[in-house]
């Protein structure tokens, strides 16, 4: 294969509220990954990296441009989607940047960006969203799974894809847990990897290329195709350790009373428990069938891939679903990197332990195409570490603004604590993970943790004030002499 100037393909794959303990090589000795374990126990597995955000379209704004939150401005998600915030003009994706240099670029399934920027070709859905009951006019906004995806299904089988929405509207998905009505070569996540599969057919050794991939499991309703459904006994899933446990001294959103759960409640969550399980190895076969296809077409030699999530799921912990807090099962996600073997060195590591960010995805893939990243890009590149290297940051930042504006968080992750910020008027959160993994005991207003929520508070000043540079500077071209910082590099 040509080597193009040495500018590699590239490949994103996001799955949707992914917990971190979903695969293998994270430990868990349920859920069957196989795949994706084959790709970390290959490359290198982050084991503490954090999302930017805890909702989906801000956290893939992130992802996207590789600035924070507070930078890119798109804070947070209306529960009516078509009215959340978009992009401004002024932000660039990463993927632009690669059209800029040549790149070919792509995206199927749920990007969930508003709207897209930087593809040339695209094959999208909204996601799969337990809320939507109809096929079309919901107050919510348009029925997610859309009309790219509700072509192909109809081409297939007419009527198939009101049959999602006609069981939708049934007692069973009350609790949004069932079987779903579609075979599994009819379900959105088979779909996006047949349009991943078209993408690479399409593509020529003359030119490189980029694909987002984004699959909208495991993301509720917990609804996988029938023979991924039967593959786990909900009578053999876990039950949460903490949710008959009483969640107390944290912010008043966040406290729960003890509550003993009813034979119903532990069936519902076993049941949501298999299921998600479920969807995390459809997700995972479709990914081997795209490296198949990848390998089979002769790309697989000069590919890097990227796997990780949006946010996390707490799946009922502390009897919560769902996302918005700062809780681990929420912010802390997989990422996995494959480099093609002959861009690897004796000294990649297999894992790394050190904090990292999911908008790293960004930087990194900016790096090994040879563009130099923008000045207001807060996301450090992950190749450093790929190679042997030290990383640049020893912490993550996070935030959250809630769907009214009502409540608004930051949270920063040492390699040791925690230390969530909700206002002046209320307890914020302080966790050591070294000792209290769990995050049973919050010590924020512990004496004998004074001076460590004192530090890591001045360490979060510290991140937002030290990355407030505007993309605009870039967006309207060179700044004159007198008012460029020479930290901030060039200008294109």
């Amino acid at each position: 294969m040509p080597d193009r100037c040495g500018r590699p393909n590239i490949i994103v794959v996001t799955t949707d509220q992914q917990r971190y303990d979903t695969l293998g090589v994270t430990g868990n000795d349920i859920c069957r990954t196989p795949n994706m374990d084959a790709m970390a126990e290959g490359g290198t597995l982050f084991t503490r990296c954090y999302t930017q955000n805890t909702v989906c379209i801000p956290a893939r704004a992130c992802l996207h441009t590789g600035r924070y939150t507070h930078q890119h401005g798109v804070q947070y998600m209306e529960s009516e989607i078509d009215t959340t915030p978009v992009l401004p003009p002024w932000e660039t994706t990463f993927m632009e940047r690669l059209q800029g240099a040549g790149y070919y670029t792509g995206a199927c399934g749920k990007i969930h960006m508003m709207q897209p920027k930087g593809y040339d070709w695209t094959q999208l859905t909204g996601g799969k969203g337990g809320r939507w009951r109809k096929e079309w006019g919901e107050k919510v906004g348009a029925a997610p799974l859309g009309q790219d995806y509700a072509r192909w299904l109809e081409e297939r089988r007419p009527g198939r894809y009101r049959e999602i929405y006609d069981q939708r509207q049934t007692a069973d998905y009350d609790d949004g847990t069932l079987i779903n009505v579609l075979d599994e070569d009819e379900y959105v996540d088979w779909w996006i990897a047949d349009m991943a599969i078209e993408f690479l057919r399409a593509q020529s050794a003359d030119r490189p290329w980029m694909l987002w991939v984004g699959f909208c499991g495991p993301h509720g309703p917990f609804d996988p195709p029938r023979r991924y459904a039967e593959m786990y006994d909900p009578n053999e899933m876990p039950f949460p350790e903490t949710w008959e446990m009483e969640l107390a001294g944290r912010p008043e959103f966040m406290n729960r009373p003890a509550k003993q759960a009813t034979p119903e409640e532990r069936r519902l969550v076993q049941t949501r428990v298999a299921y998600y399980y479920a969807m995390m190895t459809l997700i995972d076969d479709m990914i081997g069938r795209i490296n198949e296809e990848l390998a089979r077409l002769g790309f697989a030699d000069d590919t890097i891939t990227m796997i990780t999530s949006d946010h996390g799921e707490m799946l009922g912990d502390w009897r919560r679903w769902g996302k918005g807090v700062f809780l681990e099962q929420v912010v802390h996600l997989p990422l996995i990197v494959s480099l093609p073997e002959r861009r690897q060195s004796g000294a990649r590591p297999g894992r790394y332990d050190g904090v990292t960010e999911t908008f790293s995805v960004a930087a990194t893939a900016l790096d090994y195409a040879g563009i130099d990243a923008p000045p207001e890009m807060a996301a450090p590149s992950l190749r450093p570490v790929l190679e042997g290297g030290e990383h640049a940051r020893d912490h993550a930042l996070t935030e959250y603004v809630d769907n009214n504006r009502g409540r608004a968080g930051a949270l920063l992750t040492t390699g040791r604590y925690k230390l969530g910020y909700w206002g002046a008027d209320t307890i914020g959160e302080l966790y050591d993970l070294q000792d209290d993994p769990g995050e049973t005991v919050n010590l924020w207003d512990d004496p004998a943790h004074a001076s460590v929520r004192r530090e890591l508070t001045e360490v979060l000043m510290h991140r937002l004030l030290h990355s407030m540079e505007p993309a605009y500077t870039s967006y309207l071209g060179k700044l004159p002499e007198h008012v460029r910082h020479p930290a901030w590099g060039r200008y294109p």
